[in-house]
C-alpha cells in the first residue's frame, strides 16, 4: 500500500496549473508591452529615408514589417496556445489516472481552494490593466482568447478542478488489484 498516497500527484497538478495561469498572465502582458513597442517604432523605423547609399525605408520593409506581422499574430497565438496547455494539464489527470488515497479528498479541496484564490487575485489584477483607457490597455484588448481565459480564470479553473477531482478520486484503486 503506498503511505503517501500518490501526494505528489496532486501537489504538482496544483503547481502545474497555477504555473499555467502565471505564465498567461505574464505572456498576454508581455506580448502586450512588445506589441506597443512595435506600434510606436514601426512608424519611426519605416520612415528612415536614404542613409548613404541605402534606402532604410526598403530595408525596413522587408524587416520590421514582417517582424511587426508576427508580434501582431501573438494576439491568438498566445491564446491558442494557453488553451492547448490548459487542455494538456488535464490530460496528464486523465493518462495517469492514479487514484490517490481517500483521506487525500480533503487536501484536494484545500488545494482547490488556494487555486481558485489565486485565480481571483491574477484575474482582478489582469482587469486593473484591462479595463484602464490608455493605449496600453487596448493593445491588451487585442488579445481576445486570453483575455477572455485569464477574466474568467476562476471558474475556468473550478471547472478543471472539479473534473480531474472526479477522475482522480474515482480511479482503480489499489485494493482492486488485490
Amino acid at each position: 500500500m503506498n503511505k503517501k498516497g500518490n501526494l505528489g500527484l496532486i501537489i504538482f497538478f496544483f503547481v502545474l496549473l497555477i504555473s499555467i495561469l502565471f505564465l498567461g498572465f505574464i505572456a498576454v502582458v508581455g506580448s502586450s508591452v512588445v506589441n506597443y513597442v512595435f506600434d510606436t517604432a514601426r512608424p519611426e523605423l519605416t520612415n528612415l529615408g536614404v542613409i548613404g547609399s541605402t534606402n532604410m525605408t526598403d530595408v525596413a520593409s522587408y524587416t520590421f514589417t514582417q517582424l511587426d506581422n508576427i508580434i501582431q499574430s501573438f494576439t491568438w497565438i498566445t491564446g491558442i496556445l494557453y488553451i492547448m496547455v490548459l487542455i494538456g494539464s488535464f490530460g496528464i489527470i486523465v493518462v495517469i489516472r492514479q487514484a490517490p488515497s481517500k483521506w487525500l479528498i480533503s487536501f484536494y479541496f484545500a488545494m482547490m481552494i488556494i487555486l481558485i484564490l489565486t485565480s481571483i487575485f491574477i484575474s482582478n489584477m489582469y482587469e486593473e490593466f484591462y479595463t484602464g483607457t490608455d493605449d496600453f490597455a487596448s493593445i491588451m484588448k487585442e488579445h481576445t482568447i486570453l483575455s477572455y481565459m485569464i477574466l474568467y480564470s476562476p471558474t475556468i479553473f473550478t471547472v478543471i478542478g472539479f473534473l480531474a477531482g472526479i477522475i482522480l478520486f474515482s480511479g482503480i484503486q489499489e485494493e482492486s488489484y488485490i
